[in-house]
């Protein structure tokens, strides 16, 4: 046993290191910066602190507790399709590792996940170069650590679910060899090809694009005959027709789901331009050449060490390799450059959407073309006659690379002098031992000598960049989802209905995802785009992936269901960490108290309606507007309860209005105000007194963002969301009779639009009436499971209409006590269903993900052609292997 250990170490220990080395020193590095389970910091930071660890909770939550989840969930937001969502972010083999560990260290298993990620990109990328390129040994070890620790891999690593492209690609690519070169391995290159498009379909799609000129380049490379030519071509689309048709189950239904959310989207203008002076890409080529702020809109992440960079420039100078290969070679490599600066083409490789943060994504493939021709030139290094050419040319170029860099230091913040030094004295001595010729002899030693330094290079690239980033802390991520997981716990013990939760204090917007409580709050790219149009109009934070139930009134709160209510303590000892309060709500004190804890208060609403409730017809004539939510709140409500002539918001004038340093006029709203000196601190002070215990709002228009104002409530900041789109509603007051409110808007800039800026009482006594009277006779809401619900109730008219706050979908399919019927939207938003004759009613609703079917009957008939392909095709061509 010993000896087929060791005899297997032997014969594939490149692969091994290939493996191991990215493992160890990722791993080592994490620890070194003490992230948890090794210290007290944690791999969370941005999106995948923010976004993508909730979606691993949900993952656990779904697979263990709720599987039904998988098709609907309606944590998601108001409720949503999350086939979608789980075609994008979670259907990673690697995430079936979340299941080992507790849901409270879920960020172990994040630690886990991301190294072993590093090391199967290396593994991946030394088992296709040894393949294709025939190299072996340290070669193999010294381009796949290169991969695995690649600038596009460091930068994006937060982003876990794009990294199993970069592992999928290479095995896709050799597969794609066999087929072509070899007419073999159709199925492997079907089956790969499918696999990435399961896992993700957004850089499946980039693959994809990529697959078309590499394809391009093997047949042109490779070309003997008019006739094979044409059966290369057939079988390079045929096979990539069936493994789209083996996906299909996940990208049909996705498909559908892309029309309502992130194809909504797509860019329409498109401009011919470049997006920036393209040499400047070239200081991505640096040591460390990233940081925070090449997030939302730097330049492509491009590194790739400069072994890497100069056997890439060295391989246009091999005359061994035919000049047809070479030529096509130099073509794909200018596209692959263009689309890195080239706005049309930038947009071609993103799906014609402009990406939100995390710029050119596909960049990890330019990455791979430039280590598969620097593998190809090493195979070839010191056996042709023109190496020297070479060796004097990639010399010229990357000095070139350096000195412009060097000339424009100061244009680029992610470089520093030190950074620039360090990748010099690497560069040289790179290129001495890559090309200076020494004795036979010596050649192991400087092989060895190369890989050290080729992997401290690689390393150090690693390391300075993510030193750049800052992370969550381990008590940072661990009190607040502990919190929530009380608060959850308790709820669901006392309840186990269908209801919707609202928080005053939230870790992130996907809180109700992560705890299983549907939050009203939801931050995904797959958003339907409805979704956020209905947040716009009632007053709440919105965004193109995003929306936030932060700002909701009595109105708001009963009709969309919010029957608890969670907010932090205030005032806790200095040895508790306080949690982060989202919004302003004195209406909590019209609700009743009904648990506490260290850290929490729960509150009842009494007036909160269940997810369907009977309504008037007129909610069926309903209009949509923006930017006037008190008016959109007013005219919902009426319409519900057929009382046409409510008026349940009142404007209100300030008692006093104090201008410092600001120029003073009379009117306030919709009034742009002027600092009177520039240089010193602008604000307007507003007082008002209540004349009663009602409720108090301010509307403020989307000007009035955090990056324009800062607004404070008497002596501390005033809690709200920072950015919001269309005017928002902020509670300000209840139950505060006689007690002066003082809200003071600081500026930012030298003048502040007041748009929007209204101040409303609210008649709470007739809100309550008419909210008591839709409460009445209201069927019973059941839910059977996440994508069934049953609602009972005895109707007494002969037509009447069942309105839910249900977001429509053309998946909900609804029977009448067993007879199917015909749902319809109502408010350009909600699912409606209209009930004809009276007695007693019992409605099933039913969520079937929309051409789920389809999709699934095309994958079952591509598996059908995959097993007759394999079991019945015979290969007519059996060319020579790839050289």
């Amino acid at each position: 046993m010993k000896v087929k250990i060791v005899d297997f170490t032997k014969r594939h220990y490149s692969l091994l290191l290939s493996f191991w080395l990215p493992f160890l020193i990722m791993g080592g590095y994490f620890i070194s910066r003490n992230m948890y389970p090794f210290g007290s910091s944690s791999l969370l930071t941005v999106d995948l602190g923010q976004q993508y660890v909730d979606f691993f909770a949900f993952f656990r939550n779904t697979l263990l507790h709720h599987p039904t989840s998988f098709f609907y969930s309606f944590s998601k937001a108001l409720g949503g399709d999350m086939l979608g969502e789980w075609a994008y972010y979670l259907l990673s083999p690697f995430n079936l590792l979340l299941l080992i560990f507790p849901a409270k260290n879920i960020d172990a298993a994040i630690f886990l996940i991301t190294i072993l990620k590093y090391s199967c990109a290396g593994l991946s990328f030394a088992f296709f170069i040894e393949k294709t390129q025939h190299l072996r040994g340290l070669k193999t070890v010294m381009l796949s650590v290169s991969y695995a620790l690649m600038g596009w891999f460091v930068a994006y690593q937060l982003n876990l679910l794009w990294l199993d492209a970069a592992i999928l690609l290479p095995l896709i690519c050799y597969f794609l060899n066999h087929l072509l070169l070899q007419n073999q391995q159709k199925i492997a290159y079907s089956l790969t090809l499918a696999a990435a498009l399961i896992i993700n379909y957004y850089t499946a799609y980039m693959i994809c694009i990529f697959l078309l000129l590499y394809a391009s380049w093997l047949i042109i490379a490779h070309y003997q005959s008019a006739k094979r030519f044409g059966h290369q071509i057939l079988l390079f689309i045929s096979n990539s027709i069936l493994a789209a048709g083996l996906a299909a189950i996940i990208l049909v239904p996705t498909f559908y789901s892309l029309i309502g959310s992130k194809g909504q989207y797509t860019q329409q203008l498109i401009h011919y331009k470049f997006e920036y002076f393209p040499p400047k890409m070239l200081a991505k080529l640096i040591i460390g050449s990233f940081n925070f702020q090449q997030m939302p809109s730097g330049l492509p992440n491009i590194f790739i060490g400069s072994l890497g960079l100069l056997s890439f420039i060295a391989y246009f100078f091999f005359r061994q390799f035919p000049w047809k290969e070479r030529i096509a070679s130099l073509l794909i490599t200018l596209f692959l450059l263009l689309s890195l600066c080239f706005e049309p083409l930038d947009l071609f490789w993103h799906g014609m959407q402009f990406p939100v943060w995390y710029p050119y994504r596909f960049s990890f493939i330019v990455s791979f073309w430039m280590l598969l021709l620097a593998g190809r030139a090493l195979q070839q290094l010191k056996k042709v006659p023109s190496w020297k050419i070479a060796a004097i040319s990639s010399f010229v170029l990357y000095a070139g690379i350096i000195l412009y860099t060097f000339l424009n230091l100061k244009k680029f913040s992610f470089v520093s002098t030190t950074n620039l030094t360090l990748t010099v004295v690497m560069a040289i001595l790179i290129w001495l031992l890559l090309f200076w010729p020494v004795d036979l002899k010596y050649q192991p030693l400087k092989t060895c000598l190369l890989s050290i330094i080729v992997i401290v290079e690689v390393a150090s690239n690693a390391f300075i960049s993510l030193n750049n980033l800052s992370y969550l802390s381990e008590k940072e991520y661990a009190q607040p989802t502990a919190a929530l997981t009380n608060n959850a716990t308790w709820i669901h013990n006392h309840n186990h209905g269908l209801f919707r939760t609202g928080e005053v204090y939230s870790r992130t917007k996907n809180d109700g995802l992560a705890h299983d409580l549907n939050t009203g709050s939801y931050f995904s790219s797959a958003l339907e785009k409805n979704v956020p149009d209905f947040y716009g109009m009632i007053g709440n934070p919105d965004g193109d992936n995003y929306v936030t139930y932060s700002n909701g009134t009595l109105i708001s709160d009963a009709l969309l269901g919010m029957k608890y209510f969670i907010t932090p303590k205030s005032n806790l000892s200095n040895t508790q960490q306080s949690l982060t309060q989202l919004t302003e709500k004195p209406d909590l004190k019209t609700y009743r108290q009904i648990a506490t804890n260290k850290l929490t208060k729960t509150y009842l609403n009494q007036h909160s309606l269940p997810l369907a409730y009977l309504a008037s017809n007129q909610l069926t004539k309903t209009k949509s507007f923006y930017d006037d939510p008190t008016t959109f709140q007013t005219n919902w409500l009426k319409s519900a309860t057929g009382h046409q002539s409510d008026q349940y918001f009142t404007p209100q004038n300030f008692n006093e209005v104090v201008f410092q340093n600001v120029t003073q006029q009379l009117r306030l709203t919709d009034t742009v105000f002027k600092k009177k000196n520039l240089a010193k601190e602008a604000k307007i002070i507003f007082k008002f007194v209540p004349t009663t215990n009602n409720s108090y709002y301010l509307t403020l228009g989307a000007p009035l963002d955090s990056d324009n104002v800062t607004f404070y409530l008497g002596n501390r900041q005033l809690n709200q969301y920072s950015t919001f789109r269309h005017a928002v509603i902020v509670n300000l007051a209840s139950h505060a009779k006689g007690q002066e409110i003082v809200l003071t808007a600081v500026f930012k800039k030298s003048s502040l639009w007041l748009n929007h800026f209204v101040l409303y009482q609210m008649n709470n006594r007739l809100v309550n009436q008419r909210l008591s009277q839709l409460k009445k006779q209201q069927p019973t809401v059941k839910k059977l499971s996440e994508r069934r619900l049953q609602i009972s109730y005895t109707q007494k008219k002969s037509q009447q209409l069942v309105a839910t706050t249900i977001p429509y979908s053309s998946g909900w399919h609804a029977e009448v006590n067993g007879q199917p019927v015909k749902t319809t939207k109502i408010q350009q938003m909600f699912l409606g269903i209209k009930v004809n004759g009276a007695g007693v009613k019992k409605i099933t609703l039913t969520y079937r993900p929309p051409y789920l079917l389809t999709g699934l009957i095309v994958s079952l008939i591509s598996i059908a052609v995959l097993i007759f392909s394999y079991w019945f095709y015979r290969p007519k061509y059996r060319p020579k292997k790839f050289i």
